[in-house]
């Protein structure tokens, strides 16, 4: 019996039993592997360099809003302090802490907010807030202006006795300034620091994900490569197509250098965020919130109010807070806070080499610092930190205690001076290690943005 012809088999069975067509659909497969694993690498990459970038800019406006932040409130404390001294005082005044070098500060701190300012009105989000800002610091200098006259025209002025007039216009000024100007000033520092805490978490991730499909594609691609060579030995009867074995060793090499870089992108993220910038946005708070906290104690002797002893012991503690010691506490009696700092530093210790530091009790910005320790010298400038806040805090119970006993001259000049032993000496002493540290970590902050920017070109 004659057997039936057999029918012609599919299409694509057809071209995939001829040779020719077998290898057009591998090379297909190949090429489309290529392509994927090249705008998957060249995408991640430019993404790294893009948050690598969007990083520096968002942290630089963090920066001038910090600053503004400490602007402001020095020269609230400049202020206060030119009042407390008086222009035409009745004690002897070293040149370098009277009214009048009060005042210049006041003035070097004005120019600086001018330019935190100029930089935050570039983000058109924060532009009405910037407008209202302008508008409202100009009321506060109007008054700061008004107060200073009166003083300079009163004629000789016994210590913390500013003529009654001025006084009132100061307090109005200062009540603006921590009523109306601060809290805008801290609202644009913690939604700052808020969008740059979203975007390093999304641009961190998308490192992460994009070496993932690196390493995926890689995989795949060499596998396509490898499994085109087998066919070919099969085929053609080679052991090896050399164009083939060098396509799948570059695959590799390319991937392998894909992955390590956009992991590499991905720590050198962390480093500048978590390591460094947090330290940094700390400290800077710490910073500005000091120098508030140093103007309370100007503004107390001025007007030796519950509420002010109150403002100077809830800023303190935001700057290092103790175990069982409560800001209310404190200002309650501030002997149990001089006491609970003075043992939570003391017990501070520098781990091994140096590089991390042991039995840390202390809390608020301080404390945030004290936990983040990454970088060379930055436990041993977190320590120092530390123990000069806790000498500028044990001075602070001097000033109180002459104040008390009705020995207000002693207490102004102790307050107001710049020796050594003196409560403002040791407050610049505080500031100077505070900056030093700041330092280290904008320093390691540039580094990291530097060496992936570099390793990506």
């Amino acid at each position: 019996m004659d057997t039936l012809p057999r029918p012609a088999p599919p299409l694509i069975r057809r071209m995939a039993s001829e040779t020719p067509r077998r290898l057009i659909l591998l090379v297909a497969a190949v090429t489309a592997l290529a392509v994927g694993f090249v705008i998957v690498l060249a995408a991640g990459t430019s993404s790294a360099r893009a948050a690598l970038s969007s990083m520096s800019a968002k942290t630089g406006e963090v920066s001038s809003t910090n600053d503004l932040y400490f602007r402001l409130n020095d020269m609230d404390a400049q202020a206060a302090n030119a009042l407390l001294v008086g222009f035409t005082p009745t004690m002897a005044i070293p040149a370098s802490n009277n009214a009048q070098a009060s005042e210049s500060t006041y003035e070097q701190d004005r120019a600086a907010a001018s330019q935190d300012l100029e930089q935050i009105a570039q983000n058109a989000a924060l532009a009405a807030k910037d407008t209202k800002l302008l508008t409202a610091i100009g009321g506060y200098e109007g008054l700061i202006a008004q107060a200073v006259y009166l003083d300079q025209h009163a004629g000789p002025q016994g210590p913390a006795a500013p003529p009654a007039a001025a006084l009132v216009l100061y307090e109005q000024a200062s009540g603006q300034m921590h009523n109306d100007i601060l809290p805008i000033a801290q609202n644009i520092t913690t939604s700052d620091s808020s969008d740059v805490n979203g975007t390093y978490s999304g641009d961190r991730s998308g490192a992460q994900r994009d070496a993932i499909l690196v390493v995926v594609l890689t995989v795949l691609l060499a596998v396509a490569l490898i499994a085109a060579n087998q066919y070919l030995s099969r085929r053609f009867r080679r052991v090896l197509a050399p164009a083939l074995g060098l396509a799948v060793v570059l695959a590799v090499a390319v991937g392998g250098l894909g992955v390590s870089t956009l992991l590499h992108e991905a720590q050198q993220l962390k480093v500048a965020k978590s390591d460094a910038f947090d330290s940094i946005n700390a400290l800077t708070n710490a910073r500005a919130v000091s120098y508030d906290a140093n103007a309370d104690e100007s503004r107390w002797l001025l007007d030796r109010t519950p509420a002010l002893q109150q403002s100077f012991f809830t800023k303190a503690s935001q700057v290092a807070s103790v175990p069982g010691v409560a800001a209310n506490a404190a200002a309650a009696n501030p002997s149990s806070y001089y006491g609970a700092l003075n043992q939570a530093t003391d017990t501070l210790a520098l781990d091994a080499g140096a590089n991390s530091v042991s039995n840390v009790k202390l809390g608020g910005l301080l404390g945030t610092e004290l936990n983040n320790i990454t970088f060379p010298h930055e436990a041993e400038g977190a320590v120092a930190t530390t123990k000069a806040f806790d000498v500028y805090i044990q001075d602070d119970g001097t000033i109180r205690a002459d104040a008390q006993r009705g020995d207000l001259q002693a207490a102004v000049a102790f307050d107001v001076g710049t020796q050594a032993g003196q409560s403002n000496y040791a407050f610049y002493q505080y500031d100077s290690a505070l900056q030093d540290i700041i330092g280290i970590n904008t320093k390691a902050f540039d580094a990291a943005i530097s060496n992936g920017q570099s390793s990506l070109t």
